[in-house]
């Protein structure tokens, strides 16, 4: 079933990246994905074609869906369907057309990746633009961002600055450890301005050695505050769509769950 919805996704001509939990399996930084994520590009055209694949595959709408229309998408909503898979089993299918962060559609199908599935090849977001995307309100996902960055950095790290991006993006001691243990040569490309106690940690690291529990803290520290501006600009991000979802609510202009798209 799913594979036969992504095979008429392409067909149809629909221009879509697959983004979220399932695109940080296929990167390897995560183990598992209930739902299946897509950003599409917000054109008119493009999401009649996405509409007619979800009605020919008995997509419904699922729980608090604003109006499936292209203006609401480009103010940052999300859609939710169900996909029936088989007897008895369902898929569920959230859609955005501007996902926090990341600019826009055309830029960041440039820097996608086509990866095998087991539905067939799909387009996935990129590692960088993935990163961002994953700076939730989810204190879950700030161990796979770390995951995510030492995936691209495996392909090479050659310059301060990409050192420098990849320092700034993780957010836990096991992955900042991993990232030590697995690049050594880091500690000669380091950005000027990167903070000194992820250093300390670092040469510890390479070492071989426990890093002194006061340089721990340190890292933690950082890292905490880290997480906590992220959240505090993904909660800010959200909040006025929020807002607007809540009126769609109030006026009852919601789509009605289980209606056919």
């Amino acid at each position: 079933m799913i594979e036969s919805f992504f095979r008429d996704l392409d067909a149809s001509g629909v221009k879509y990246l697959l983004i979220s939990g399932q695109a940080s399996v296929l990167y390897g930084a995560a183990t598992f994905s209930e739902d299946i994520d897509l950003w599409l590009e917000p054109s008119r055209a493009n999401l009649e074609r996405f509409r007619s694949v979800l009605s020919a595959h008995e997509a419904r709408f699922y729980k608090l869906t604003p109006p499936f229309e292209l203006e609401i998408m480009r103010r940052g909503h999300g859609f939710h369907f169900v996909l029936p898979q088989g007897t008895n089993e369902t898929v569920f299918l959230d859609v955005m057309g501007c996902p926090p962060r990341i600019g826009a559609f055309g830029a960041a199908r440039d820097r996608s990746n086509s990866l095998e599935t087991e539905w067939g090849v799909i387009p996935t977001i990129g590692i960088w633009d993935l990163v961002e995307l994953k700076k939730t309100q989810r204190i879950e996902d700030y161990p796979v961002i770390g995951r995510l960055v030492l995936a691209a950095a495996l392909q090479g790290l050659t310059r301060a600055e990409q050192v420098g991006w990849a320092l700034a993006n993780i957010f836990t001691l096991p992955e900042l450890q991993r990232f030590f243990e697995e690049l050594p040569a880091v500690l000669n490309l380091w950005p000027e301005g990167q903070q000194m106690e992820l250093r300390e940690f670092g040469l510890h690291t390479v070492r071989g050695e426990e890093a002194p529990g006061a340089v721990e803290r340190a890292v933690q520290e950082l890292f905490q505050r880290r997480i906590s501006a992220c959240q505090d600009a993904d909660r800010t991000y959200w909040r006025p769509i929020l807002a607007e979802l809540r009126a769609f609510r109030r006026d009852n202009r919601l789509m009605q769950e289980g209606e056919p798209v």
